[in-house]
């Protein structure tokens, strides 16, 4: 039996009828600013992970799960995805991104247990700012390989 795995554009459909925007790197700023507390869920090819399908249905049960805590919820597709992930030094997907008054409180990557993921969301919605995490670019120089 094979199982079914949806295309970006149904679980596009699916962010969309929630009431989540649609984001990119151009506009995330602006779209965080207009928001006290801001989730951006980054994507891939739900073939390639489809973890991606699944986020969509957690992501509003947790938040249902969370009295009192009302982020807005916004997403890009994947192409602007793997552009905000070096923003913010995400390597693998499904990736949710917590902002506060625009700036990084943490993310959660890939998908966990339910009392685990319900905790993080929870954790990261009251956490104070800090710096995203950069990916890691090795530095090398024409005599890197040369003892001194």
């Amino acid at each position: 039996m094979q199982s079914y795995i949806p295309t970006f554009d149904s679980v596009a459909t699916r962010l969309a009828a929630l009431g989540y925007s649609q984001t990119d790197a151009a506009n995330l700023d602006t779209l965080a600013a207009a928001h006290p507390q801001l989730v951006l869920m980054l994507n891939a090819d739900p073939h390639q992970h489809p973890e991606v399908a699944d986020n969509a249905i957690i992501v509003p049960e947790v938040l249902k799960s969370l009295p009192g805590t009302a982020p807005h919820v916004c997403w890009a597709d994947p192409a602007a995805s793997r552009t905000l992930a070096s923003r913010f030094g995400v390597l693998k997907y499904p990736a949710l991104v917590f902002l506060r008054g625009g700036q990084y409180t943490g993310v959660i990557v890939g998908l966990m247990d339910w009392p685990d993921v319900v905790h993080r969301f929870a954790e990261l919605l009251a956490a104070p700012a800090r710096r995203p995490p950069s990916v890691g670019i090795p530095v090398t120089s024409p005599t890197s390989g040369a003892c001194q």
